[in-house]
């Protein structure tokens, strides 16, 4: 039973069409190559996990560069809204009064990203850019002394909402997504009260979830670049106005989707398509 488990954890590597196509084949090959030797069993599971891996890139290249970038970007874009969403519920829990957390706009982020969670990428992507066209009047009133970072996060987060709304993803519509909607909840419970009045354990609880996250960007990229394009987009609206820091941050997007561009050819080179 443990071994059956353990090629059943092995699987997951294989994209999803793979392992419901050979994944029978597969476990009773495996099994029965280790069924005398654990170490036979361990190297067998390693070749399993290794082209497993090799399949899912395989499937990524198949896809395209440019495809791939599109949907790293749209990914941002829901990335983007989740932790806007976030941070304004944080600040109303905290007890802030202000016309960017109006609730008329906060329910009509949570629209959009519950759109783009659930497929309708198109119609999230323009709520997206309604949205925050119609809070950038107040959110320029509220940083007098910070206009150039405000437009140029606005612009950078404006161009992945346009990405979602001219290039959505191709992928099936799915309302169990809508599960994700805890996040936002809990973030804003977790970190809206005052810092003496915060949860250790809800504290602890998020920052896990952050280096989980980005050792899976950092994971997935041979395999699946789109995250971590996504981490790019989402780290480059964090830019400010401290030089080499700023430059180096801005610069994080433009060197994923050029090495993510490079790896996508080298596989479909490598296996045509």
């Amino acid at each position: 039973m443990i071994r059956e488990r353990l090629v059943g954890a092995g699987l997951l590597a294989y994209p999803a069409e793979a392992r419901e196509r050979l994944g029978g084949e597969i476990t009773g090959t495996v099994l029965d190559a280790g069924a005398d030797s654990r170490r036979r069993l361990v190297r067998e599971l390693a070749d399993l996990v290794r082209l497993g891996l090799r399949a899912r890139a395989r499937v990524t290249a198949t896809s395209g560069a440019r495809r791939v970038i599109f949907d790293g970007l749209c990914l941002a874009c829901v990335w983007l809204m989740l932790l806007d969403l976030s941070t304004l519920l944080a600040q109303r829990v905290r007890g802030m009064h202000d016309p960017l957390l109006a609730p008329a706009s906060l329910v009509f982020l949570a629209v959009a990203l519950s759109l783009a969670l659930v497929g309708f990428d198109r119609l999230a992507g323009i709520a997206a850019l309604v949205w925050i066209g119609a809070r950038l009047p107040a959110l320029l009133a509220d940083t007098p002394g910070e206009t150039g970072a405000v437009i140029t996060v606005t612009l950078v987060t404006a161009g992945c909402f346009a990405t979602l709304a001219l290039a959505p993803r191709r992928r099936p519509r799915d309302l169990r997504r809508l599960a994700w909607m805890i996040v936002p909840v809990f973030l804003a419970a977790a970190l809206g009260p005052p810092p003496w009045e915060q949860s250790p354990l809800l504290r602890a609880i998020v920052v896990v979830g952050a280096l989980a996250t980005a050792a899976y960007v950092l994971a997935s990229f041979l395999t699946d670049p789109r995250t971590a394009i996504a981490a790019g987009a989402v780290l480059t609206t964090a830019a400010d106005n401290h030089g080499a820091v700023n430059l180096l941050v801005i610069g994080i997007l433009p060197l994923v989707a050029t090495a993510a561009t490079l790896r996508i050819r080298l596989l479909r080179r490598r296996t045509p398509i």
